[in-house]
């Protein structure tokens, strides 16, 4: 159901990318995507918007922008730091 990265996330990437799904974020419906500044305030935050996307896009994940929202591959390693750690 998760993509597979190229790459695992380093623990640093990992926090950056959770930390802004627990400030401004949740999960799409198909629980596939981690929808971040799901506000559709994302362009608001440039540096750490376009820092996620290096991040996915170094782990061979997809991303898309749609109204504001910045969509990410949801993978296991996400998903199991996101329960551990960001509830």
């Amino acid at each position: 159901m998760y993509a597979t990265p190229t790459r695992a996330m380093t623990q640093t990437e990992l926090d950056l990318v959770c930390r802004v799904w627990a400030d401004a974020g949740s999960d799409d419906p198909t629980d596939r995507w981690l929808l971040l500044w799901d506000g559709g305030d994302a362009d608001d935050h440039p540096q750490e918007r376009d820092a996620i996307i290096a991040v996915a896009t170094a782990c061979g994940l997809q991303t898309q922008m749609v109204t504001g929202v910045l969509h990410v591959q949801k993978t296991q390693q996400l998903h199991d730091e996101i329960g551990a750690s960001w509830i």
